[in-house]
């Protein structure tokens, strides 16, 4: 055996430098424009949505359930006759199945709504119609200060600084 009949491995390839960018490059720029065209708005409406939807996105249902089907208890918190009344008629003027206005057991400390099973969206919606914040929305226990308040759909409790008048 000569020194000519080895076995010699194959000799490296030569890495072209300004090959390999330029197809990195390109496709770069192939992906951009694919993500910029499913994220552009159809020709002729340039304010409508784009139609992709992801496959996680799940369309929200909804459902209307009229006011007058939800049972709403006004409770006067605080010391000032009345103040629940003001309350009482304002979700009246809005559709709502109101009660007749009652007397907390105990002063409230602040003003809060309380909803039961399945109508928390009516709580929230009761908070923004007489101007309290959606934190104050929170479930009906037996612990809310309020007689008889177990029938009830949604509770709102009178606290210092609410506007009671309509």
């Amino acid at each position: 055996m000569t020194s000519d009949d080895t076995s010699e491995s194959p000799a490296p390839r030569e890495v072209h430098t300004g090959r390999a960018i330029v197809v990195v490059a390109a496709f770069l720029v192939t992906f951009a424009l694919c993500l910029s065209t499913t994220e552009q708005a159809p020709s002729g409406a340039p304010d409508s949505p784009s139609t992709t939807t992801p496959a996680t996105t799940i369309a929200p249902t909804t459902t209307t359930v009229p006011h007058s089907t939800i049972k709403v208890q006004v409770a006067n918190g605080t010391s000032t006759p009345g103040a629940a009344g003001g309350v009482t008629t304002t979700l009246q003027n809005q559709g709502w199945n109101v009660l007749p206005p009652v007397n907390t057991t105990t002063a409230a400390s602040t003003s809060s709504i309380y909803f039961a099973s399945g109508r928390k969206w009516a709580a929230e919606e009761i908070a923004r119609e007489v101007g309290l914040a959606k934190s104050v929305v929170q479930p009906l226990t037996t612990a809310v200060p309020v007689p008889d308040a177990a029938g009830d759909d949604v509770v709102v409790v009178i606290g210092p600084g609410l506007p009671t008048q309509p």
